[in-house]
């Protein structure tokens, strides 16, 4: 243990084991609920302006990296380990068979930076099947559901009833004035939203459409 200790603590392998550490000490604080894993991604909407050119140029160089798509604790977490685990290989079993020849610390650095070297596409291939864990969607305002074509669910709509159904699944609550024509079935358009009672007022699709017809 002492010698494997040793290896590890000496370099070039140091230079990767002290931030696999303090990564290792990152996680273990994470999953205590005690920091947040997106700490890293500096993308808040107060600095997004200011920001906008920075931003640009780390998603761009990460993208090219193939490390984008996931929270940047996440990448350099990959990035580190295989760096780290190509380091303390060589270290064990390259660098006796070229001692001698080179300098120690030339060769150490030249193993340090090949390991990074490595590290970097062996990471981007495990973040390639982690990325859709990661995604995130935005979620939609129901202001901008205005327009919205739906399906009646209901027998009818009424000023305090009614549901109906958008063409991707959302159930929505709808209200019209009375009398009117709707029922089951009937496609109707969402044309005001009602914050205090969270209800779109609805018209049928007729009527929409012929709202929308200019008169001569």
């Amino acid at each position: 243990m002492e010698i494997f200790l040793n290896e590890i603590y000496s370099f070039p392998t140091v230079i990767y084991a002290f931030p696999l550490l303090i990564l290792l000490l990152f996680w273990l604080t994470s999953f205590a609920g005690l920091v947040d894993i997106e700490i890293l991604d500096f993308d808040s909407d107060v600095d997004a302006d200011a920001d906008s050119d920075s931003d640009t140029a780390s998603s761009s160089w990460l993208q090219k990296l193939g490390l984008d798509g996931v929270p940047l604790t996440v990448a350099l977490t990959f990035v580190d380990l295989y760096a780290f685990i190509l380091t303390y290989l060589a270290k064990k079993h390259l660098l006796p068979l070229l001692d001698g020849i080179i300098t120690g610390a030339a060769l150490g650095g030249l193993i340090a930076l090949a390991a990074l070297i490595i590290a970097i596409p062996l990471a981007a291939l495990c973040i390639k099947p982690l990325r859709p864990v990661f995604h995130t969607h935005e979620a939609i305002s129901k202001n901008e559901l205005i327009g919205t074509l739906c399906t009646v669910t209901t027998q009818s709509v009424s000023e305090t009833f009614g549901q109906a159904e958008t063409d991707d699944g959302m159930i929505l609550s709808v209200r019209a004035p009375q009398p009117n024509d709707i029922q089951k079935g009937s496609r109707i358009a969402l044309i005001q939203f009602d914050s205090d009672q969270d209800t779109y007022l609805v018209v049928t699709e007729t009527e929409l459409m012929g709202q929308a017809t200019p008169i001569n």
